[in-house]
């Protein structure tokens, strides 16, 4: 039993480490464009759209591998949030608009340091 106990404790400290060096980033939407994307993200990290725009946007990530992730219809002056799953190339763009379109990388999660 003591065992599992420490096998736990090693699993949620390794959890939380991670945890602590995911980075939130903000993506702004301005009317019929997005601004630009700057720093490194990381699968794991937390992207903000904050929908800056007097108009409705319904934007989504396509991965390397075709998945998406869409955030649905998101109104005027409110902010939608997910964790980018897979590292790579990646595109946003928007179901209802799409001349908004903006292409980024994603980098691989950073590796536990012993």
């Amino acid at each position: 039993m003591a065992a599992f106990r420490s096998i736990g404790v090693v699993l949620l400290s390794a959890l939380a480490f991670c945890a602590a060096h995911a980075e939130e980033h903000t993506i702004v939407i301005h009317h019929m464009e997005i601004q630009a994307i700057s720093g490194t993200m990381r699968v794991g990290d937390v992207v903000t759209f904050d929908n800056q725009s007097e108009m409705a946007h319904n934007l989504y990530i396509t991965y390397p591998d075709g998945t998406v992730d869409n955030l649905d219809t998101q109104i005027p002056g409110t902010r939608k949030s997910l964790t980018l799953r897979q590292a790579g190339p990646a595109t946003i763009k928007c179901w209802i608009h799409p001349i908004i379109n903006a292409r980024f990388d994603i980098s691989p999660a950073e590796q536990l340091k012993h």
